[in-house]
């Protein structure tokens, strides 16, 4: 099995590969955050069913957290680390224990994947080296990805989640990427961004032209 740790919304109780579950906030109620969280889930297992998921939930029920719920979860993780970590979030701002706690788990052999917005912002832990940066390219379909060599983004993917509409964006490409990354764990055994890179179809950032 792939472990993946899942930093995002709580998963239910009785999801298929729920191997851990974490709450670093209380529930607010709101079903943004569990939906999320499913989509993600489902997107990764659409490449490899022989994923297991940590999840580690620092959404209340909307889609906010805090650095401070963040670093609590990537400390646990660093306890037993996953094969690969999703973050499907970003924040504009970073700070000292999000560098060095994102960087405990790459010295661990773990593969640090966030999501980053395609209007060229740099947010964090995406900004952080060694993390695998995404940002979602409208030409790919699943399991087809960009190279992008971007200042905020390395790679591009599939911006959509199929079976829920609202969800798109960097999230959903940050999710196909560890799903891809998983895949490749799971065949070939080899952990790290190469095995990715022979799923590339376009290379260099989408144009779009001034009509659009």
């Amino acid at each position: 099995m792939i472990r993946i740790g899942l930093i995002d919304g709580a998963l239910p109780a009785d999801w298929p590969g729920l191997a851990k579950q974490r709450r670093f906030c209380e529930p607010d109620g709101a079903p943004l955050a569990e939906t999320h969280a499913r989509a993600m889930a489902e997107t990764i297992r659409s490449y490899c069913e022989k994923s297991e998921f940590i999840n580690a939930a620092v959404f209340s029920g909307r889609l906010s957290t805090s650095i401070e719920h963040v670093c609590q979860a990537l400390n646990w993780f660093s306890e037993d680390p996953p094969d690969i970590v999703l973050c499907s979030f970003g924040t504009a701002k970073t700070s000292l224990d999000l560098s060095l706690l994102t960087a405990r788990l790459l010295l661990a052999n773990c593969l640090v994947v966030a999501s980053s917005p395609a209007r060229g912002e740099t947010v964090y832990p995406a900004g952080t080296p060694g993390v695998v940066s995404v940002q979602g390219d409208a030409r790919c379909a699943p399991f087809e990805f960009s190279k992008l060599d971007l200042p905020h983004a390395e790679f591009g993917a599939c911006p959509f989640v199929q079976g829920y509409p609202d969800i798109r964006g960097a999230s959903a490409a940050a999710a196909h990427v560890v799903g891809q990354m998983a895949a490749d764990l799971c065949v070939k055994s080899e952990l790290g961004k190469e095995p990715l890179k022979t799923a590339i179809k376009y290379f260099g950032r989408e144009c779009r032209s001034a009509a659009e």
